[in-house]
């Protein structure tokens, strides 16, 4: 039975510390065409090879606009290690759900057989409440061949992230009611994610009522409708989860065996945390607030150090503009500037439109 973690209290308990002594302007890195307007998330090969999601959510602002005359196909980017951008794979008409007709590749992660593993999430589509899908791009001599459904269920399926051979899976919208929200992170194995037989996720109903595979369970505030989102493992194995609403991330100790011991807070003073990324080299957390317009990182005593943050900005310049997610390579942070817009008078972000752009902050 996974315990309902009370967030929202336990949270109140903490005072973040933050540091802004390094605090830097971040640069561009790259400017993109219309095919890749909102980078989502990222995963990087051992060779420095950084590979990103595109949902292209904006484009139906960019066809009102005149900038598009039709909808650009959802795709994955590569960024080479000589920074030339690349479609490493362009989802086709056969990659869409049969029931909604769209894909919106979030979340991506290489799992251990060396094929990259996508959240596809449905929800913000007619039709798409629970037809949300993790999909597996088979890889053959390191280049995509074709796109499998693997498991289906999911209502908001945003961050995928392997620890050995089992999945774990932030689902950012598992319930919302009476002002509080639900969200979770499930676990399955690679065993189970069988093209030919696709794992098939129990709806959440209830702390009693939801499927097996639901790992750990989370409350928040309700205030965005938002929880679960980034997720990340260190050197250690302990998972960590950006619970968005609240600006915070908490840690969820892991034993030999892969069963959770407990959840406690672990950094907050944040405003949306989403996507983040382990750095074994610096034993640091770096993650993106969307809402802010910033990142910070965060070292194993939950201390943040913010590296870049900017006011409302096209990011035509480097600027940060609306980040999901980074990466980092080398002495780089790599940024996802998914240019989201939400309707809260706490995000810097106010509109979304050209250019499209990922940005780079350099490490000291």
């Amino acid at each position: 039975m996974n315990s309902l973690f009370k967030l929202a209290i336990v949270m109140l308990l903490t005072t973040p510390f933050v540091t802004m002594a390094t605090e830097q302007q971040s640069q561009l890195l790259v400017s993109m065409p219309d095919n890749f307007n909102s980078p989502a998330s990222a995963d990087i090969d051992s060779l420095g090879n950084v590979y990103f999601s595109s949902p292209n959510f904006h484009n139906s602002s960019l066809i009102k606009a005149g900038h598009i005359s039709a909808p650009k196909m959802a795709t994955i980017g590569k960024l080479g290690t000589d920074n030339q951008l690349s479609h490493w794979y362009r989802f086709s008409e056969a990659d869409l759900h049969p029931v909604t007709k769209q894909i919106a590749p979030m979340g991506i992660n290489f799992g251990p057989d060396g094929n990259l593993y996508v959240a596809d999430m449905q929800m913000w589509f007619e039709g798409g409440m629970y037809q949300s899908r993790i999909l597996r791009i088979n890889l053959q001599d390191g280049a995509a061949v074709n796109t499998e459904v693997v498991a289906t269920g999911f209502l908001f399926p945003n961050a995928v992230v392997w620890k050995g051979n089992d999945l774990f899976i932030s689902d950012t919208v598992l319930k919302t009611e009476q002002g509080q929200h639900l969200s979770g992170v499930y676990k399955v194995s690679l065993d189970e994610l069988d093209a030919k037989n696709p794992l098939e996720i129990t709806p959440y109903k209830d702390n009693r009522n939801h499927d097996p595979h639901l790992f750990e369970t989370f409350v928040s505030s309700a205030k965005l409708g938002f929880g679960a989102n980034g997720l990340a493992f260190d050197g250690e194995g302990n998972l960590y989860t950006a619970i968005m609403e609240e600006g915070t991330v908490v840690k969820t100790l892991i034993d030999e065996n892969g069963n959770k011991i407990k959840t406690v807070p672990f950094a907050s003073g944040m405003k949306a945390t989403d996507g983040m990324y382990y750095d074994a080299g610096t034993n640091k957390i770096y993650i993106a607030d969307l809402f802010n317009n910033a990142v910070y990182a965060i070292n194993m005593q939950g201390e943040l150090e913010l590296l870049a943050q900017n006011s409302d900005s096209d990011g035509a310049n480097g600027e940060l503009d609306g980040p999901s997610e980074v990466i980092v390579r080398g002495d780089q942070v790599i940024v996802m500037n998914f240019d989201a817009v939400f309707d809260s008078p706490e995000m810097v972000n106010k509109s979304a439109g050209r250019p499209h752009t990922l940005s780079v902050i350099k490490l000291k």
